[in-house]
């Protein structure tokens, strides 16, 4: 029997999903590893899932309750013809993939349901290009917070994964354009942070975040290739690089601003570099995902996957109570 940790009732525990495109393949495995092993539903387990472009789309469809085996299988079914066709001299003038494949998969995963209908409140990222600003997209689970989550949830995937120079930006609400929350936040532990104190009035050391990454491994430059580099050999090291010193920022600040046991990051070192995009190497890892969730499971799952989470969950059915009647009105359009 797992040892039960004192006042575990008061925890808030944070699922933390990194971006990384193709690789959101490690974060699958990984959940879906833990699911079939404990015979849990990992949204179950947690009060917030917050992510990041393929981590965002992977949370939102645990939030509305989908088994983490079926996304696991629907990406592996599906990846190849979202990175198919690619662009190769026209990426000087337009992204490298349109976006019909992801969209189409999207709208099969949540169909009609908008962001308030997921069951674990949940956030997601984007950078919005029109007035060049973070945007934090939520289900109504905040009193204060003026977003309603009547947003299709397929819109709000889509937008948290165009990734720029792979992806063209992506419309939400008739006057908005989007790409890659990974511009500010690819790592989004700080985000859930920031959610579980300000809008969930959670204490620091009630917060418990389980980060989970996509591997990482940035192409290594030397100093004498350094100064000779122009805009065509940047062109996609400098975003990798942007991704991974976010990330690593996000998670230095998180383990030090909570104590020991409260945070925990999952990821693997690549052999290589791999590009968000190349989906073939992308799949060798489902294994390491797997043997992550293998080699950690006795130590998650006395921190973080001890019983159903029931603050998130709470806060999200009080908060639409209250606002019940005021359903079918103005949107509001703030998220953050």
């Amino acid at each position: 029997m797992i040892p039960r940790e004192p006042l575990q009732e008061k925890v808030f525990r944070v699922l933390a999903l990194d971006g990384g495109g193709a690789r959101g393949l490690f974060i699958a495995s990984f959940l879906t590893t833990i699911e079939e092993l404990l015979h849990v539903r990992i949204a179950d387990q947690f009060d917030l899932i917050v992510g990041t472009s393929s981590g965002g789309m992977i949370g939102l469809a645990l939030a509305f309750g989908l088994p983490a085996r079926r996304i696991l299988d629907l990406v592996l079914e599906r990846g190849a013809s979202i990175f198919a066709h690619p662009r190769r001299f026209g990426m000087l003038v337009r992204p490298k993939y349109g976006n019909a494949a992801l969209r189409r998969m999207l709208q099969d995963i949540f169909g009609e349901r908008a962001l308030n209908d997921v069951l674990t409140p949940v956030c997601l990222t984007s950078y919005e290009l029109t007035n060049s600003y973070p945007r934090i997209w939520k289900d109504d689970h905040a009193a204060e917070a003026r977003c309603n989550g009547d947003e299709p949830a397929w819109a709000v995937a889509l937008a948290s994964s165009a990734a720029p120079i792979y992806f063209p930006g992506a419309r939400v609400l008739d006057d908005d354009s989007h790409v890659d929350g990974g511009l500010f936040a690819n790592n989004p532990a700080l985000i859930g942070l920031t959610e579980a104190a300000s809008y969930f009035h959670q204490p620091l050391d009630r917060v418990r975040i389980l980060s989970v990454g996509t591997g990482e491994r940035a192409e290594r430059i030397p100093h004498d290739r350094a100064v000779r580099m122009g805009v065509w050999e940047w062109k996609t090291l400098l975003y990798e690089h942007m991704l991974i010193a976010q990330a690593r920022v996000a998670h230095e600040i998180a383990r030090r601003l909570l104590r020991p046991g409260q945070y925990e990051r999952i990821n693997v070192p690549l052999e290589r570099p791999y590009a968000i995009d190349d989906f073939e190497a992308a799949r060798a890892l489902v294994e390491p995902g797997a043997q992550a969730a293998r080699t950690r499971l006795f130590d998650l799952q006395r921190r973080f996957l001890f019983g159903p989470a029931t603050i998130g969950r709470a806060r999200k059915a009080a908060v639409d109570a209250e606002r019940r009647p005021d359903r079918g009105g103005a949107r509001h359009r703030l998220g953050i």
